[in-house]
């Protein structure tokens, strides 16, 4: 039953009542998840029911309908544990927001909020252009959570200078570069040998294997873009004035330039695999004289991360290990265990956005 917005904390107080008063265990914060669309309602959900069960929150669901009347109505809920026979646990607040009442969100938003616990800011799906709405919605919040995963290239720029401008007083966290950390670890394990560290600057040539996202015309997905930021700031290649290109197998090459002014290599294979979804890596490869890496999902078992190598003079043991499916409600939990700034999440986004800014300009910054 939708309510007005001054009924909503004399509803929640009725629901404690009903319940048997309220829970003994102290809020942490207030999470906001923002679906700028109503087809971002399900996954959000799924997200936030599950996550808000094992720590006790407010969560304030927005979700912005079209409308010629401008209204904002709630409904109202209590979360509760499975775990402890359903005992309630936090309170659960679903804003819809029709047509030009947008408008009124951040200030709506200030009235619903419980006290001075922190406001943690779940933006979904894409980064809006030029949107007073965010703008106001990072200003309000201590963090604010994004998944770069549902962007577009050219919103890692836009990304990186949201970062640049918020970024003193608030902290960015990524659900993408939650993704990641495995990816990352099992990379990095190969130089723990000093003979294979000792080959670093032989490398000249990475390459990264994805799904291809249906319909999109993107020379790689946030995902594999990301992890290439990443992985030119530790070779220390440097990215700025990348030259793009196609090779003959049509796969699109970035070249940046090594330490040494000589160019490096950064290719996008665009690879359908069984059981990957689109947009996720499947392959990440480095390559150069008397050395070879790779870390590559099984194709018999996709979430299992297999890594082998060939280094000359070097013995590099292989191995596989089993992944986690990348569920978000995990995903999210675990940015909000360590909500703070990420300073080789920063520098890994500016690097990928400097990378491929050449294909994925802003717009209004595209060549004419």
């Amino acid at each position: 039953m939708s309510i007005s917005l001054d009924k909503v904390e004399r509803e929640l107080a009725r629901l404690w009542s009903e319940r048997g008063g309220r829970d003994a265990r102290p809020r942490t914060l207030d999470l906001v998840a923002f679906c700028a669309t109503p087809d971002e309602l399900p996954r959000v959900r799924a997200a936030i029911v599950p996550l808000a069960a094992k720590r006790p929150c407010r969560t304030i669901t927005v979700v912005c309908y079209p409308g010629e009347t401008p209204s904002i109505t709630a409904r109202v809920a209590l979360h509760v544990d499975p775990s402890r026979r359903g005992e309630p646990v936090g309170e659960d607040v679903s804003l819809e927001v029709r047509g030009a009442a947008r408008a009124w969100v951040s200030s709506t938003l200030r009235q619903l909020r419980r006290g001075d616990l922190p406001m943690h800011l779940w933006w979904s799906g894409d980064l809006p252009d030029d949107d007073r709405l965010f703008d106001q919605l990072t200003e309000d919040a201590e963090v604010t959570l994004v998944h770069s995963a549902d962007m577009d290239l050219r919103d890692l720029e836009q990304l990186r200078r949201v970062l640049a401008w918020r970024v003193e007083r608030a902290a960015f966290l990524d659900l993408n570069w939650v993704r990641l950390s495995l990816w990352q670890e099992l990379t990095a394990r190969f130089f723990d040998a000093d003979g294979v560290a000792a080959c670093i600057p032989c490398i000249d040539a990475v390459s990264l294997g994805f799904t291809p996202r249906p319909g999109s015309d993107d020379a790689a997905p946030t995902q594999a873009a990301l992890l290439a930021g990443w992985i030119t700031l530790c070779l220390g290649w440097k990215v700025d004035g990348a030259v793009w290109g196609t090779d003959p197998d049509g796969v699109r090459v970035a070249t940046a330039k090594r330490p040494d002014g000589s160019p490096g290599r950064v290719r996008f294979v665009g690879d359908d695999r069984p059981g990957v979804y689109p947009g996720a890596l499947h392959t990440v490869g480095m390559s150069g004289p008397g050395v070879k890496l790779e870390v590559a999902r099984a194709l018999e078992d996709p979430l299992a991360l297999c890594w082998s190598g060939e280094v000359e003079g070097e013995c590099v043991p292989s191995q596989c290990v089993r992944m986690g499916v990348p569920e978000e409600p995990k995903m999210l939990a675990r940015a909000l265990d360590r909500p703070t700034r990420d300073p080789l999440f920063e520098r890994s986004l500016a690097a990928a956005a400097t990378l491929t800014r050449a294909v994925a300009p802003l717009v209004g910054e595209e060549e004419a």
